[in-house]
Parts: C-alpha cells; structure tokens; sequence
C-alpha cells in the first residue's frame, strides 16, 4: 500500500494530465459546453484514471460542490473514515483533503472579475488550510492572446503566500496558430 504522501502525489500528477490530455481531447470534441460539463468531466476522468480499486483502497471519495467553511469547491478529493461513516453523515467522515479544484469555462465575454473571484476564493481556502493540501485553478478562457501577453490569474505577490500548494491549469485561445493552449504553473 502506497504512503499517504505517495498517494498525494500520484493524484497530483493524475490531475495534470486529466487537464493536458483528457479535458483537451474533449474541448477539442466540443464535449464541454459550461462550467458544470467541465466538472462533470473532470471528476469523470479522474476517477477513470485513477480506477475504483485505488479509489476504494485508499478510502478516497471525490465530492462535487464541496464545503469549505461557509463556501463551496467545485471538486474535492478527501479521504474518508469509513468506520466513521457507519455512524455519522459522511459530512463528518473526512480525514484529509488531498486536493480542491476550483474550475472556470467562460467565453470571451466573461468580465475578468469571475475568475479572481475564484483566485480570492481559493486563497481563502489556503489560508485555513494545513499545507499537505493541494489546491488548483482549472480556468478555460476562450478568449485569444498573443503568447507574450499571456498572464496567470494568480499575481506574484500571491503567489509567494500559497507556499507550494496551488497550481494553474489553464487554457486560452492562441492567435497566432488559432488553436487552444492548454497547460500549467505550480506555484
């Protein structure tokens, strides 16, 4: 059986390439059409590639609109206590949150202002948080750029506050070659 740090960071990895690989196989298969798609998508993949024997054996659930004090997380990966969970609501079941993924699909016309709301949601999250935790911003922006004027939703002065624990996923529209970009920055 894998460490509770090995089991983090095979989910770790799994999330990047669900974002790289699977999310983009499907955009590019117009298989996304809001935010909700892409939720639903994401958490499909996930468990997927992560498979239900790994799933089961590590106690790890994968919950939608997840609770975070008096906020919601569009997709949380946690570990829970089953023998707790014959008792109690799963609600209270919870031993650890391996990662929270806040998630953004928006058009061109999107007011910025919809994804920092995100940025500030997450970094709450952070904040409150113990630092095996994971957080990532999964943000597809179809609006197109030159790469050099492509900046990340999370400003460098934030960044210095999230010690390691979050990363971009991010995706945009290229001008140049007139096709989604899509990758990452951990910060």
């Amino acid at each position: 059986m894998l460490t509770p740090k090995h089991v983090s960071e095979l989910i770790q990895t799994v999330i990047k390439k669900v974002w790289l690989e699977d999310i983009k196989k499907d955009y590019d298969k117009l298989s996304l059409l809001k935010e909700s798609s892409l939720q639903v998508t994401f958490c499909y993949h996930l468990r997927r590639r992560l498979g239900d024997d790994f799933l089961d054996q590590h106690n790890i659930k994968l919950y939608p609109e997840y609770e975070i004090g008096d906020q919601k997380a569009d997709l949380a990966i946690v570990v829970i206590d089953p023998n707790m969970a014959k008792e109690k609501h799963l609600k209270y079941c919870t031993k650890e949150v391996i990662s929270v993924i806040e998630m953004k699909h928006k058009n061109e016309k999107a007011p910025e202002k919809c994804f920092n709301d995100d940025v500030t949601k997450t970094l709450s999250y952070i904040k409150k948080s113990n630092s095996n935790t994971m957080y990532y911003l999964a943000f597809i922006r179809e609006m197109y750029f030159n790469a050099d004027d492509v900046t990340n939703w999370v400003t460098s002065k934030q960044a210095l506050k999230v010690k390691g624990q979050l990363t971009e996923l991010y995706s945009y529209g290229d001008l140049q070659t007139n096709k989604m970009i899509w990758d990452f920055i951990e910060h």
